[in-house]
């Protein structure tokens, strides 16, 4: 989770100007692609996507806590996409329609603001739901009698819930002296909204804290999970030619692809926001004023936006390949889509 107080001006100024190391163009312009077009494409497919993936779990069921935690995932990661699409709508309008200023644009970048500040709150829900997911699944491969017990669909609900409140918490204390200010540039006479008055300290705090221990958590589970399916599949191999019931190898199978899938969708998540939490570790050490402006920052915040965006649309390849269930409810539905128009051609010819 980690905040910036870039503004938003027209090209000409924010490629000059963010540039990283001294104003590197070249880094300037990839960034401004970025903005422009990737990052909105992925917002929009990330909000379809995840449509459909919470769509699909719900079918599955609440009531299995492995189908409830990819629901909020589902759910959160599609929120983030939807305020990510709008803070890119408003970031374009900006920089092509509006560069001269005025009520409309005011009015946008506002909405810009608003739309980016809404992120560290469903990025929180996701961070949660990752982490219960791995420690989940790790228990499941570790004491695999006790776990349904202990770690039932409610109580990982009721985990879910508790820390993400304490995460908006914090985040609620750090965003409540916010406030806009109207800056006038007096060579090219327009005005811009900007933000200040965030704790960004206490972001660094609680990003460093808080957000990297569950980090390492999920580092830890997933290692614990590599080392499990590497065991089971040498069993499998010594074992298959040994008598079994078909029941059983089937559900030792769903098991293993239900571990591949939590896996991929951790060692995505470990991937994707490992830099902003490296970030935001860099300026409490430092606690240096500078790097929240420029340099590091920039660097980091460069890539940033794409990678969650790349973090949300990704999971729904790893549910079709690695989840049966998904993969089956997936075609059902589509296949019922395109079912009536089948019909009618037939019945045409």
């Amino acid at each position: 989770m980690v905040l910036h107080n870039t503004s938003t001006s027209c090209l000409t100024w924010e490629v000059q100007e963010t540039g990283i190391m001294g104003g590197d163009l070249v880094l300037g312009y990839i960034g401004f692609l970025l903005k422009l077009y990737i990052n909105p494409f992925l917002g929009f497919s990330g909000i379809f996507i995840n449509i459909i993936n919470a769509a699909i779990f719900y079918k599955m069921g609440l009531t299995e806590g492995i189908a409830q935690n990819f629901f909020i995932l589902s759910v959160s990661d599609g929120i983030l996409a939807v305020s990510s699409l709008v803070f890119s709508m408003s970031h374009i309008l900006l920089n092509t329609s509006y560069t001269h200023g005025g009520p409309i644009a005011e009015l946008l970048q506002t909405v810009h603001w608003i739309a980016m500040s809404c992120w560290p709150f469903s990025h929180i829900i996701s961070f949660i739901t990752t982490t219960v997911i791995a420690v989940v699944r790790c228990c499941c491969v570790t004491m695999p009698l006790r776990v349904k017990e202990i770690l039932t669909a409610r109580r990982q609900l009721c985990a879910i819930a508790v820390f993400s409140l304490i995460g908006h918490i914090v985040v609620i204390y750090c965003f409540a002296p916010i406030t806009f200010i109207r800056m006038t540039d007096p060579m090219s006479n327009t005005t811009q909204i900007a933000i200040a008055g965030i704790r960004y300290y206490m972001v660094d705090i609680f990003t460093g804290t808080f957000l990297n221990f569950a980090f390492v958590i999920v580092v830890a589970c997933t290692i614990i999970l590599i080392f499990s399916l590497k065991k089971s599949s040498k069993f499998r191999e010594k074992s298959s030619s040994a008598s079994g019931s078909v029941e059983k190898k089937r559900e030792k199978s769903r098991e293993i692809k239900t571990v591949q899938t939590v896996i991929l969708v951790a060692t995505i998540f470990i991937v994707f926001d490992l830099p902003p939490l490296i970030l935001s570790t860099a300026r409490l050490a430092t606690v240096s004023s500078s790097l929240y402006v420029g340099g590091i920052l920039e660097f980091f915040i460069l890539f940033m936006e794409t990678g969650m965006m790349l973090n949300i649309n990704a999971n729904i390849f790893i549910y079709l390949g690695f989840n049966t269930r998904y993969r089956n409810i997936f075609k059902k539905i589509f296949w019922r889509c395109s079912r009536p128009k089948l019909i009618t051609n037939n019945s045409e010819t």
